[in-house]
């Protein structure tokens, strides 16, 4: 294309969609397409953190935080749980907190001893790290 008149309409086609796709994008406290605000929230280590157990079993007590909001806690958020260190797992791997804000996880420790790590997240959220170790019987 060495038409001068060709790149220009093929330039302001591609500005005409970067401002198409960067308008939907709204302010990052506010869901796009909907209009509707997300709660800015934060997670609070309840319980679970800096267990002991043994490799490949799932841990003596379940994992859990509580979902706080501005305006106190955060009844049915969505909490994520992913494992980050050790290959062990989590079950369930997605819950909604409770009416007190809590959601909670069992928490499987992987078949290596040693440090394993997981985390919760919330959207809008930073995520909280669990720590615990792997032993052999």
């Amino acid at each position: 294309m060495r038409d001068p008149a060709a790149w220009s309409r093929l330039a302001k086609i591609a500005l005409l969609a970067i401002a198409v796709a960067s308008a939907g994008c709204g302010d990052l406290l506010q869901e796009p397409d909907t209009g509707i605000a997300k709660l800015p929230v934060r997670l609070e280590e309840v319980s679970g953190n800096g267990q002991t157990g043994t490799a490949g079993a799932p841990l003596p007590e379940p994992v859990r935080v509580r979902v706080l909001t501005d305006g106190g806690t955060g009844p049915r958020l969505w909490v994520e749980w992913t494992v980050i260190g050790g290959s062990g797992k989590v079950a369930p791997r997605n819950a909604f907190s409770d009416e007190d804000g809590i959601a909670e996880t069992t928490w499987i420790l992987g078949p290596e001893a040693g440090p394993q790590k997981i985390q919760a997240f919330v959207n809008g959220g930073l995520p909280m790290i669990f720590d615990a170790t792997a032993g052999t019987e």
